[in-house]
């Protein structure tokens, strides 16, 4: 446990470094779900963040944002690759959740949201280091939420349904406790390395 990030953001000093990336990628999942915009897949490994964007028709954008770069800067980004719009006014300042009727790509934005409001689950509230390292999703059924251990050398994919999801909150602190909890990760799901860690895929509810 810690009291203070693990690399703390400029935006927000007690939070995580990637929380202002994950919530301004939010309102921009939120603006576009009608459009059928789908934030892919965000990987933490590099140095600069990595954000692929996919479309309905096929189009696809890959950005390498500043973790910080805002939602305006993203959406001026992707604006060249395929549709996208801000979300609702008064999204920043006002809470919000789909319901469990909502579209998977709403749900999906709520869980972004909840990613980066809570990134003090990553730090404050565990035994053991853990890493964000990559959010990805199918943007149907499923993401898959990349947690590294860095005392472990290892990581652990949490999978997590979105028709489960779109009301209840403490997602990102669910998702670090089910991977702290995985004690022998080579006896299950083997999954594609994470920043070339030996990783595997476990469900976020057994």
């Amino acid at each position: 446990m810690s009291a203070r990030p693990n690399r703390p953001a400029v935006r927000w000093p007690a939070a995580e470094w990637w929380a202002p990336l994950l919530t301004d990628l939010a309102a921009v999942q939120r603006g576009s779900a009608a459009l059928g915009l789908v934030v892919r897949r965000v990987s933490l490994t590099g140095a600069t963040p990595c954000v692929e964007v996919g479309w309905p028709d096929g189009a696809s954008a890959t950005l390498r944002p500043e973790s910080e770069a805002g939602a305006p800067a993203l959406l001026e980004a992707l604006s060249a690759a395929g549709p996208a719009a801000p979300p609702p006014d008064g999204h920043e300042h006002t809470h919000w959740a789909p319901g469990v009727d909502a579209p998977p790509l709403l749900k999906y934005a709520w869980l972004l949201d909840e990613l980066g409001g809570a990134s003090d689950a990553w730090y404050a509230y565990v035994p053991v280091r853990v890493e964000l390292l990559e959010v990805r999703t199918d943007g149907v059924g499923a993401v898959d939420i990349g947690v590294g251990r860095p005392e472990r050398g290892d990581a652990v994919r949490v999978r997590v349904a979105l028709a489960e999801y779109g009301e209840p909150a403490g997602l990102g602190y669910a998702v670090v406790e089910r991977a702290v909890g995985v004690e022998a990760p080579g006896a299950l799901s083997e999954e594609e390395p994470i920043g070339g860690l030996a990783t595997c895929l476990v469900p976020l509810v057994p």
